[in-house]
């Protein structure tokens, strides 16, 4: 198993992470989950939504696989 510490700085990306640990998919240190949850609340409804819609893509397979998303990021950084 990897290990890696980041910092998050959106809350949409927080809460999709918090996601995907509901579903097992990750798992997360205490720090993170500690954080108040005054982002999530300061976040508009239409982007709360869109987080739900990205977790039910991700819940009904429709997520890319990382390798592929590598792949294509090394793409565009090495050939322009």
């Amino acid at each position: 198993m990897e290990s890696l510490t980041i910092e998050i700085l959106n809350p949409k990306a927080k809460k999709l992470l918090q996601a995907l640990a509901e579903m097992n998919l990750i798992s997360i240190s205490q720090n993170f989950l500690a954080k108040d949850e005054e982002e999530w609340d300061s976040l508009t409804k239409e982007q709360k939504e869109g987080i739900f819609e990205a977790i039910n893509s991700i819940k009904q397979g429709k997520g890319i696989p990382h390798a592929e998303v590598m792949s294509k990021i090394k793409m565009k950084l090495f050939n322009g």
